[in-house]
C-alpha cells in the first residue's frame, strides 16, 4: 500500500512538471520573441517565471531514482538496452527529424537539402531543438544504471548521504566561489550533476519521511521566493554573476526541487481522488507532451505571431493562453502517436 501510495504521488509529481515545462518554455520563448518591446516590469516577471521552473526536469529524474534504483526492481541489461534505452536513442532519432522537417515546412530558409540533412545530423550532436537536450541526459544516466543501482543496493541511509554531500559541495557549491572570482583546484571525477539527482530521488524516497510534508512545501516555497528576489536583483542590477543560481546546478533549486519532490513523495492516501486521477492521466502522455510541445509553442509565435500582450495584464493572460494551446494539442497529439506504430514505442 505504501509503495504505491508513493507511486501516486510519482504520477502527480511527474504531471505538475510537465505542465510546468510548459510554462517555463512558453515563457522563455514569450521572451525571445517580444523582449525588446517588453517593459522592464513585464520582462523581470517573466524572466522570475523562467527561473522558478528549474526544479521541474531534476524532479523527472529524482522520479527515475526512486523507481530504477530499487534493488528488488528487475533491470538486466537486456531489459535496459531493449526497453528504456532503446526508447530514448528512437526518441532522439524520430523527433530529431521530425524537427528538422518541421523547420524545413515552415522555415524558407531550410528548403534545401543540405541544410535539411544538416539539421539530421544535429541529432547525432545534440543541436537539434533545444528541450531534446533531457533525452541524451537520460541516455547517460540508464548507461551507468548497473552501477548507480549496485551502489543503491549495498548503500545505507549514511553512504548515499555522505555521496549526496560530496556531489552537492562539489557540483553545486564549490561553483560560487565564481561569483568572487575565486578558482577551486578540488573536483571529483564526474561529468555532472545529474546523479546527483537521480540519487536525491532515491534518498527521498526511503528517507525522505524524517521531515513532513509542510517542511517540504516550506522549503520549495522559500527557495522559490529566493530565486525570484534573486532574479529581480540581477535585472536590476545587470549582475551577470547571479546566473549560477538559475541553473540545475543551483543549490537554491536543489533545495526548491527537494521540497516539490519531498511534498509529492509524501502524499496522503486519502484526498483529492478527483485531481489525482487527472494528474495520473496527465502523466500518463507526459513524455509524448513534453517531446512535442514545443512544436505548438513555436507555431503559435513564429509562424502565427501570436501576441500575448495583445490579451492585457501584463502578458499573464496571454502566457496562459500559451500554455494551454501547447498542452492540449500537445496531448491530444500523444494520443493519435499512441496509435501510430513508429511513435507507438516511443510515447
Amino acid at each position: 500500500m505504501e509503495t504505491r501510495v508513493r507511486d501516486t504521488g510519482f504520477d502527480c509529481l511527474r504531471a505538475t512538471a510537465c505542465l510546468f515545462i510548459i510554462l517555463m518554455h512558453s515563457a522563455y520563448s514569450t521572451i525571445l520573441m517580444y523582449g525588446p518591446g517588453m517593459t522592464a516590469g513585464q520582462t523581470a516577471i517573466f524572466q522570475i517565471l523562467v527561473n522558478a521552473q528549474y526544479w521541474a526536469v531534476p524532479c523527472f529524474i529524482m522520479v527515475t531514482g526512486a523507481l530504477l534504483l530499487r534493488p528488488e526492481r528487475e533491470l538486466g541489461y537486456k531489459k535496459l538496452f531493449g526497453k528504456y534505452i532503446a526508447r530514448v536513442v528512437k526518441a532522439i532519432v524520430v523527433f530529431g527529424v521530425l524537427f528538422a522537417v518541421l523547420e524545413a515546412i515552415f522555415n524558407p530558409a531550410m528548403r534545401s537539402w543540405s541544410v535539411f540533412l544538416g539539421g539530421v545530423a544535429e541529432v547525432f550532436t545534440g543541436n537539434s531543438w533545444s528541450h531534446l537536450w533531457y533525452l541524451y541526459c537520460l541516455a547517460g544516466l540508464y548507461l551507468l544504471m548497473p552501477a548507480y543501482r549496485k551502489v543503491a543496493a549495498a548503500s545505507d541511509e549514511r553512504d548515499i548521504r555522505y555521496l549526496l554531500i560530496v556531489y552537492g559541495l562539489f557540483e553545486s557549491l564549490l561553483p560560487l566561489l565564481g561569483i568572487w572570482n575565486i578558482p577551486c583546484g578540488f573536483y571529483i571525477h564526474v561529468g555532472s550533476i545529474y546523479p546527483f539527482w537521480l540519487f536525491l530521488g532515491w534518498y527521498l524516497f526511503n528517507w525522505g519521511g524524517k521531515l513532513s510534508r509542510r517542511a517540504y512545501g516550506a522549503m520549495a516555497l522559500a527557495a522559490t521566493a529566493a530565486i525570484a528576489a534573486l532574479t529581480y536583483g540581477r535585472m536590476r542590477g545587470n549582475i551577470g554573476a547571479l546566473d549560477i543560481f538559475f541553473s540545475y546546478t543551483s543549490p537554491l533549486v536543489i533545495v526548491q526541487a527537494a521540497g516539490v519532490a519531498g511534498w509529492f513523495f509524501r502524499m496522503k492516501p486519502e484526498g483529492c481522488a478527483g485531481v489525482k486521477r487527472v494528474l495520473a492521466n496527465i502523466d500518463s502522455h507526459s513524455f509524448g507532451v513534453y517531446l512535442i510541445h514545443m512544436a505548438y509553442v513555436r507555431l503559435l509565435y513564429k509562424y502565427l505571431h501570436f501576441d500575448p500582450f495583445s490579451l492585457g495584464l501584463g502578458g499573464i493572460p496571454g502566457l496562459v493562453a500559451v500554455v494551454a494551446f501547447a498542452f492540449a494539442l500537445a496531448y491530444v497529439t500523444d494520443m493519435v502517436m499512441k496509435k501510430v506504430p513508429v511513435f507507438k514505442s516511443i510515447v
